[in-house]
């Protein structure tokens, strides 16, 4: 679902100062200023009209000291280790990981924590040895990799490559185990080990030596990656225009619907339409002990923060990407914003700056003054190009003055973060309350931002399953906002064509219906006709995006699901179904108790022979417990194929709304949800 429903509220329900900055801000303005706020055209006029009212300077925003802590990572290195004595792998992994995350962490050998980063590769190593009897053969790897890039002893050395070298064994890499053994015989020289000890284990070194000697070709079996770490493709071909989408997908804009997708060619349910990255994606702070702060994977061996214990990554690889990017700068003003109750959205707003770095915005700052809109022109719309997000719809023009005064207060409070960190590139001048052009453009796209963002993020989710292949069982968990430059472009209906999974920050886009060419393909921000009545859905939309929604399920008012009639049956007319006589597309109502097999169509007058959509309903019965038994067993590429099967059998005859389409399509969202985000509930690692 679209971010706004649940970004919105949660100053409304979540302690933070910001909530209570606000009531006061709002208190202390008078009628007339608030009346000079509301003829202010431009977002650099309000931003600076709202950063000279002396209410907005009432707190000063800190920087937050680090959070590791020497003492408490030895305790716990301490409590891995009696963990691992006793056998207790899992919970052993786990004390290392807490010692890890509050281990200071040096950047360089001559930084007075240069002993502490030597203390951290050996716990590091530690728990490289617990997921190796855990039979976590690439994550002890992931881990020795990153232990050898710190100050691991040199005497001990040998331990993480014999330990590497059996790693690549069990997983079949013998080219790689071979060349890992001879690095652990030649570091042996420098074991500080008994003289009949280190005899014994050059001994064994050099029989599995000898052993993978004996195979005159040694050859690393392929590695199969996961099924989520590979994108997968669009359908057909790519768009010429719009990169991360299907040629299938067309974005056409009227002045009464603004810009929304069509089909430029039959779609049918199961093609891929869109797969795009987020421009930009933050993860929700309860989340952050158990998710890769950078991508969102679940954390299985986290990676610290070099400065703070409050965020983890998942790898090295997104260690260092966040650390050159948005989190060098968020680091130091993290905890004010989560403690301040500040949104999702408002730490999106924030993200899309300290990703890219001022410079990259001070030299965008004539292209953007110009207006020049990448949607309208002839460029290729790409995800990565900040012009399609800042040319998103914001809705300036309907916005009341207390809803400026409230973004734009929001927006202060992001400035202010921004100028402690050292975004600017200068001391931070906090106690002044001066603003040079540069940091009023920032407060300007600041204040932008949070404007695009209320109508245009997305909530990220992953699949959480009660244990390993129930889908049952499984519930959607809200894990962060993103947003998707491509996938914004798509208009709502309350009978969406679309459903969408997320691969780490990622969004893939399929088709769970036939949408054919010049139809819309349409998206839903979280008001389905299944579940809510058509008044309440209406209500809900025009009050949070804004629009009246004019769909299908509205005009003709659907029922929701459990008030589905089933007395009828919805019978496709056939009339022009096969021959050169004009598609009547017209829905014949029948009795379920009808003894007539030749129905009347009362509006082309020919007849329909509803023998052959009575034979699909007997014969789609069968195969739905079929695709229901294989989803359970845990087959759920063949179920998802079986449902597809079912989905087109029933809309070839019969025409939504009626029970069993419905309960097909959700179980084909059911499907398609699990190759994306996932996490099992007994499999959850905490910090």
């Amino acid at each position: 679902m679209k971010l706004e429903s649940v970004a919105e509220k949660k100053l409304d329900t979540e302690c933070g100062f910001l909530k209570c900055h606000h009531a006061n801000l709002r208190n202390s303005i008078s009628d007339e200023q608030l009346q000079e706020l509301s003829t202010l055209q431009t977002d650099e006029d309000r931003f600076l009209f709202v950063y000279k009212l002396p209410v907005v300077h009432e707190y000063e925003v800190k920087g937050s000291s680090s959070e590791k802590n020497e003492r408490e990572a030895e305790q716990l290195k301490e409590e891995g280790n009696k963990a691992f004595q006793n056998g207790n792998y899992q919970s052993a992994m786990q004390s290392y990981t807490k010692s890890i995350l509050k281990t200071p962490w040096a950047i360089d050998g001559d930084s007075p924590n240069a002993n502490s980063t030597r203390q951290l590769s050996i716990t590091v190593a530690n728990r490289s040895a617990t997921f190796y009897h855990l039979e976590k053969y690439k994550l002890a790897m992931q881990d020795i990799d990153l232990v050898l890039s710190l100050d691991y002893p040199q005497e001990l050395r040998y331990k993480v490559l014999d330990r590497k070298a059996r790693c690549l064994l069990a997983t079949k890499q013998l080219k790689d185990a071979l060349e890992a053994f001879r690095g652990t015989l030649k570091a042996l020289d420098s074991a500080k080990l008994p003289v009949e000890r280190k005899r014994k284990w050059q001994m064994d070194v050099q029989i599995m030596l000898a052993m993978l000697a004996k195979n005159k070709v040694l050859v690393n079996e392929p590695r199969i990656l996961p099924e989520d770490a590979i994108l997968p493709s669009v359908t057909g071909q790519q768009n010429s225009r719009y990169v991360s989408a299907s040629s299938a997908v067309n974005i056409e804009e009227t002045k009464d619907t603004g810009r929304f997708a069509v089909a430029g060619k039959d779609v049918k349910v199961g093609d891929t339409l869109v797969v795009e990255p987020a421009f930009v994606a933050v993860l929700l702070a309860e989340h952050a002990g158990t998710h890769c702060f950078h991508c969102f994977r679940g954390l299985e061996a986290a990676v610290p923060c070099n400065q703070c214990s409050r965020v983890a990554f998942c790898s090295v690889a997104c260690q260092t990407e966040a650390l050159k990017t948005h989190h060098v700068v968020e680091c130091p003003i993290l905890e004010t914003l989560w403690s301040s109750g500040a949104s999702i959205i408002c730490l999106m707003a924030l993200r899309m700056l300290s990703q890219r770095g001022i410079k990259y915005f001070l030299d965008m700052k004539g292209i953007l003054r110009k207006g020049c809109n990448v949607v309208n022109s002839s460029e290729k719309y790409h995800p990565t190009d900040y012009r399609t997000v800042y040319n998103l719809v914001d809705h300036s023009g309907t916005r009341t003055a207390q809803d400026f005064l409230y973004r734009t207060d929001t927006a202060v409070l992001l400035f202010k973060c921004l100028r402690v960190a050292g975004f600017f590139n200068i001391q931070s001048k906090e106690s002044e309350h001066k603003l040079t052009p540069e940091e009023l453009f920032v407060g300007e796209l600041l204040l932008h931002h949070l404007q695009l963002l209320q109508f245009n993020a997305h909530e990220i989710s992953e699949l959480q399953l009660e244990a390993p292949r129930n889908l049952n069982s499984a519930r959607s968990v809200f894990l962060g906002g993103g947003l998707f430059p491509t996938l914004a472009l798509f208009n709502h209906s309350c009978d969406p064509g679309i459903t969408r999974y997320f691969q780490g920050t990622s969004v893939i886009v399929h088709a769970i219906k036939n949408i054919h060419c010049g139809e819309m393909i349409a998206e839903n921000y979280g008001q389905i006709f299944t579940q809510t009545p058509q008044t309440e859905r209406q209500a809900t939309l025009k009050s949070q995006y804004r629009f009246d929604c004019i769909c299908v399920p509205c005009n003709e008012d659907w029922p929701t699901f459990n008030n589905m009639h089933q007395g009828f049956m919805r019978f496709r007319c056939e009339t022009g179904s096969g021959g050169t006589v004009p598609k009547c597309n017209n829905v014949i109502i029948v009795p379920t108790d009808t003894s007539d097999f030749m129905i009347q169509c009362p509006l082309c007058k020919q007849y329909t022979n509803i023998l052959k959509g009575l034979k699909v309903l007997q014969d789609t019965d069968a195969m739905f417990k079929t695709a229901t038994r294989l989803m359970e067993e845990g087959e759920v590429r063949q179920a998802l194929d079986k449902y597809i099967e079912i989905l087109l059998l029933l809309d070839n005859t019969l025409a939504p709304p009626f029970k069993d389409f419905h309960l097909c399509q959700q179980a084909i969202r059911r499907c398609m949800l699990s190759f994306g985000n996932k996490s099992v509930m007994s499999e959850k690692v905490t910090k």
